[in-house]
């Protein structure tokens, strides 16, 4: 399947139908968010979370290392800030950084984007912090529309004052909603595994949802704290083959139930002497080849985002590793 750059993309859209209709903008055939990314290197990206670096510097490192895939974060600041990775907060971001942004975006194949999680709130008895914390997230949507990104990554965030029983259809209404605004922007929504914390619950609400803009992100480090794989470890978690096992397990439940709603991957590894995630990809806790063979035979077309954590000076050799590695398992499922 050919792929489009960012920079084909914003030639294309010049001639493009500007109509909206209520399932989203018309795409032209050159546009690539009409065309899911291959399940081969080009699906392989990072996240520009990198504490310290300034945004313009984070993307400038990703092209480097070669990803063809970016994620950057719609929160933040772009200006190198200590203990901080970048972003932007888009009403905040003039016209000019926006033009700059675009720029910097252009040569990748595939542009995603993360909304917002940090403090907020969603549903909560404090309308004040309610409305806020929603205002956030949809101006952030607003810059994944702007970018032209392909899709939006979302938390389902606990509520405040309210059991999750109680908030359930209030979470169900505000997706749909912010669905069909994705569906204008021409994006799709897809909501990161975490919470609610087990496989039942979590699909369930990605199927009450059920909305054609919205669908899920697997972190594959967010299921340590699911129901299904606490039951089996309550206590310490040991660093034990049967554990990686019980854990690659759930991670297969949800891929298995998500079926074609899952649409995203955060990747990493986890370091089993403390069960903590996000950690460059050494340890085998993650069941890569067994992953990527259930997902070819599924045809996902979806996209692997790197969130890792490390010192700056150390993310680019980390980044360029676990690219290597992450694209040689891709190649040999292909």
């Amino acid at each position: 399947m050919a792929t489009f750059t960012r920079r084909e993309w914003l030639g294309a859209a010049s001639s493009a139908v500007l109509g909206l209709v209520q399932r989203g903008p018309v795409l032209t055939a050159g546009d690539p968010r009409s065309k899911p990314p291959r399940f081969g290197p080009d699906a392989v990206g990072a996240n520009t979370a990198i504490t310290g670096l300034g945004l313009f510097d984070a993307i400038n490192l990703l092209r480097r290392i070669g990803f063809e895939t970016i994620e950057f974060h719609a929160m933040g600041r772009p200006e190198p800030t200590p203990g901080k990775f970048p972003g932007i907060q888009f009403d905040q971001f003039p016209a000019d950084q926006r033009r700059r942004l675009a720029q910097a975006l252009s040569p990748f194949a595939h542009v995603a984007v993360h909304l917002p999680y940090s403090g907020l709130r969603l549903v909560s008895t404090d309308a004040e912090e309610q409305l806020r914390s929603r205002r956030l997230i949809e101006t952030a949507m607003d810059a994944a529309a702007h970018f032209h990104v392909e899709v939006a990554v979302i938390h389902c965030l606990p509520p405040r004052g309210k059991k999750l029983e109680d908030a359930w259809e209030e979470l169900v209404e505000l997706f749909r909603r912010w669905g069909d605004r994705a569906a204008r922007g021409g994006f799709r929504l897809a909501i990161e595994s975490g919470y609610p914390a087990s496989v039942a619950q979590f699909v369930q609400l990605i199927r009450d949802i059920h909305h054609e803009s919205v669908g899920a992100t697997i972190d594959v480090g967010h299921q340590i704290h699911y129901a299904e794989f606490r039951r089996l470890f309550p206590g310490k978690i040991p660093a034990s083959r049967e554990a990686f096992r019980a854990y690659n397990d759930v991670l297969h439940q949800l891929v298995d139930q998500l079926g074609p709603k899952l649409i995203h991957f955060h990747v990493h590894d986890i370091d089993p002497s403390v069960w903590r995630e996000h950690r460059t990809i050494q340890y085998g806790v993650i069941d890569y080849p067994r992953l990527f063979r259930a997902l070819a035979d599924r045809g996902y077309g979806g996209l692997f985002v790197l969130e890792v954590g490390g010192p700056a000076e150390k993310m680019e050799t980390m980044l360029a590793a676990d690219r290597k590695r992450l694209v040689d398992w891709i190649r040999q499922i292909g």
